[in-house]
């Protein structure tokens, strides 16, 4: 049967009370009495019998193998269910008990190292998960989860913007050419792992304060200051606006906290404080003096896809043809590359802000504006479709040297993308035509409106980017819609547990006993409704729940299960196929492709070489972070040296495939993407898909490879986590 819950399990009130019962002298009635529990699925009742059952013995660890197995597999469930509760005290007692009994259980280590990292304790979960692997460096949860905890630490921009020699370089000649004019005593602000620092210590009679709030970059710059033998840096850990007085003398500052819209890591702020506060001299310089930014409109169909479902002509069968929906994100912009778009430019380029960083007037105007606007008129040199906006900026280091992030300059730097504001209703223009633009600083972060738009007539809906993305990607819909017609009119109950079901839809208009379909951004639910009603669909036979608990049953159920997360992992349902009744599950197998590839990109987000950062000793302290591993792939240049070797999804451990090199050269990753078969003939590749990303794994170093070459690839797996290599 398939029962709605709108409540979390009742396991607080049976939750272990530890410490609470008196120990007996028998062990083995404890262990009795904890096995019988959980043959009944008492978790609670389980638990407490075996911690009173290990700590009757003189040694947890002389209990068998199987029990602590038993025990284990309890913990992770009884964790699970506190999770789910928010009981979030008694979980951390039940984790911590059982490390107390066994303080080297690596799988137990690795959960609560899991749970540390998703309620955002960082460190904490970093201490668990190492522990984890140094027991078992074998066990690829912990392995994994430890990678990304290590990714949160230091984002892979760190590793792009390290690696930008031209920004670096060019940083270096503005602080040679501002110190040689005796600007020596230096405050550098967000000094990162302290590229910078080290470019201005180098110079003689220099002293340098860095600063940096994150922790982890923190202890980095202090290990990278000791390992270059630098002794005339200090390294401070706090905001710099937090400061109060200057922490020494200054007369330059210098910093780079700008993101790909200029303002976006509170930039102004941190420039006028430092400008007001920390500097001691009236005669002081700062590096950058100032800034341009810019804004262009511009169309890119692939683009526009990941924010607004373009083809809504495609599902007539739904009624839905006059539906607009855009994606709900409370981010002004995104972040993009458009060098590796294909980008149409509709109008001119429009030069919004010139920023003199010594003007405090001006920074203050902007800080303190509720929000600080410019009107612009951008004249179209093009006729089509006006999609989004795309802003930039010249970071100008001094008078005469000068970065740009412009897309059209083939000497900008590549450590920042573009940051793109798509239109959620594009408009026809043609050449000649001017539009009118509002662009608007607030809160440090940026934004650009179309004004004068016509009003369409179509119904407006915001949703969140899955179901857009899910609902552009046309093969995806096809396949849905194909494995409709494959159960017409059967009167089937419906499990549709897809970000967008539409599956549920169509059987649900086509009287199938009962479509469930467990929501999974409260988002969503609007338009969902919304298709229900035009399509005449009673809720009693669409219902939306948040929880769905599913129990045996004599009925025929279809369970369409989302075996992938849309970044490329594998998701949990997969595992968790129903065998209630005559139950059909959706899809029927999935086969793992992978393919030697190479691509410069992957060295550029993933390792730090010491060559771009100017031959400082850099990479091998911020080298420790990077992975093996690059999840959420939308797109990637890349070079292929292979077919494509197919894994089927089926137990753990480790497999290999042998391949033949097809292309001679270096390779130094292996692509994954997935097959899907839904039912029957109905199958569904995400190579190339709008919804699902792609992942790389990388290789510890590059391969050189000859053409005919015999190479096996190897899989190693423990339930959704998985490793590819060489």
């Amino acid at each position: 049967m398939l029962r709605q819950t709108n409540k979390k399990p009742e396991m607080a009130s049976r939750v272990p009370r530890l410490g609470e019962h008196q120990k007996k002298n028998n062990s083995l009635f404890y262990l009795k009495k904890a096995k019988q529990a959980c043959v009944k699925n008492d978790y609670a009742e389980a638990y407490e019998n075996f911690v009173l059952y290990f700590e009757s013995l003189n040694d947890p660890s002389n209990s068998t193998s199987a029990v602590q197995t038993v025990f284990t597999k309890l913990v992770c469930k009884m964790g699970a269910v506190l999770e789910e509760t928010s009981n979030i005290e008694e979980l951390l007692k039940c984790y911590i008990q059982a490390l107390n009994l066994f303080p080297d259980n690596y799988v137990i280590l690795n959960n609560l190292g899991a749970y540390m990292f998703k309620i955002s304790e960082i460190d904490i979960a970093r201490r668990y998960l190492e522990r984890a692997v140094k027991v078992n460096k074998n066990y690829l949860p912990a392995e994994i989860n430890l990678m990304h905890v290590k990714w949160h630490q230091i984002p892979r921009w760190h590793f792009r913007m390290l690696n930008d020699k031209s920004r670096n370089l060019a940083y270096e000649n503005a602080i040679k050419s501002v110190v040689k004019e005796g600007y020596k005593h230096v405050v550098d602000i967000g000094a990162g792992c302290g590229l910078l620092s080290l470019i201005t210590a180098q110079l003689p009679g220099t002293s340098i304060v860095a600063i940096e709030e994150n922790k982890q970059l923190y202890n980095m710059c202090l290990d990278v200051i000791k390992k270059n033998e630098v002794t005339n840096v200090k390294v401070l850990h706090c905001y710099s606006t937090d400061l109060e007085e200057p922490p020494d003398k200054c007369n330059l500052l210098v910093t780079e906290v700008f993101d790909c819209a200029l303002f976006g890591e509170r930039a102004l702020e941190s420039i006028y404080h430092a400008s007001t506060v920390l500097r001691t001299e009236e005669d002081y310089k700062i590096i950058p003096c100032g800034a341009k930014l810019y804004v262009t409109g511009l169309s890119c169909p692939d683009l526009v896809k990941q924010h607004k479902w373009t083809n809504a002509k495609s599902l007539k069968l739904l009624n839905l043809e006059n539906v607009c929906l855009t994606e709900y994100d409370l981010e002004p912009y995104e972040a993009e590359t458009l060098l590796e778009r294909d980008v149409k430019y509709m109008t001119d380029i429009h030069q919004v802000f010139d920023i003199d960083f010594y003007n405090l007037e001006q920074i203050t105007e902007m800080l303190n504006d509720d929000s600080h606007e410019k009107i612009v008129q951008l004249r179209c040199i093009e006729e089509g479709e006006l999609q989004a906006f795309a802003i930039w900026f010249d970071l100008n280091l001094t008078e005469n040297i000068s970065i740009t992030t412009n897309p059209l300059d083939e000497e900008q730097v590549t450590c920042w993308e573009q940051a793109i504001v798509c239109l959620d209703h594009p408009v026809r223009v043609v050449e000649g035509t001017v539009v009118t633009v509002r662009v608007t600083v607030r809160d440090c972060g940026i934004n650009a409106t179309l004004l004068e738009t016509a009003a369409g007539d179509h119904t407006c809906y915001k949703v969140s980017k899955e179901v857009v993305t899910f609902l552009n990607d046309q093969k995806l819909v096809d396949c849905v819609c194909a494995l409709a017609q494959k159960f017409w009119n059967t009167n089937l109950t419906v499990v549709d547990n897809n970000v967008c079901p539409l599956l549920g839809f169509l059987l649900a208009k086509n009287n199938c006993s009962t479509v469930y379909h467990p929501i999974k951004t409260e988002a969503d639910k609007t338009f969902f409704e919304y298709v229900l009603s035009v399509n005449h669909i009673p809720k009693e036979r669409f219902i939306i729940v948040s929880e769905l608990e599913i129990t045996a049953g004599q009925e025929t159920c279809i369970f369409f299960f989302d075996t992938i997360n849309v970044d490329g992992s594998l998701e949990n349902c997969c595992f968790k196929k129903s065998e209630i009744g005559t139950s059909i599950n959706i899809p029927q197998s999935l086969i793992i492709v992978v393919q030697l590839i190479s691509s410069p990109y992957i060295e550029f987000c993933n390792r730090v070489d010491d060559e771009n950062v100017l031959e400082f000793k850099i990479a091998e302290i911020i080298n420790e972070y990077s992975g093996y591993e690059h999840p959420n792939l939308e797109r990637l240049m890349y070079t292929e040296h292979s077919p494509p070797v197919k894994f089927q999804l089926e137990g753990d451990g480790v497999k290999s495939k042998d391949i033949i090199v097809t292309r001679g050269g270096v390779t130094n990753a292996l692509l994954l993407w997935y097959d899907i078969q839904f039912y029957e003939d109905i199958v569904y590749s995400t190579l190339n898909s709008i919804h699902f990303k792609k992942t790389c794994f990388f290789f510890a170093e590059p391969k050189e490879i000859q053409l005919g070459d015999g190479i096996s690839i190897k899989m190693q797996r423990n339930g959704t986590y998985m490793k590819f290599y060489i």
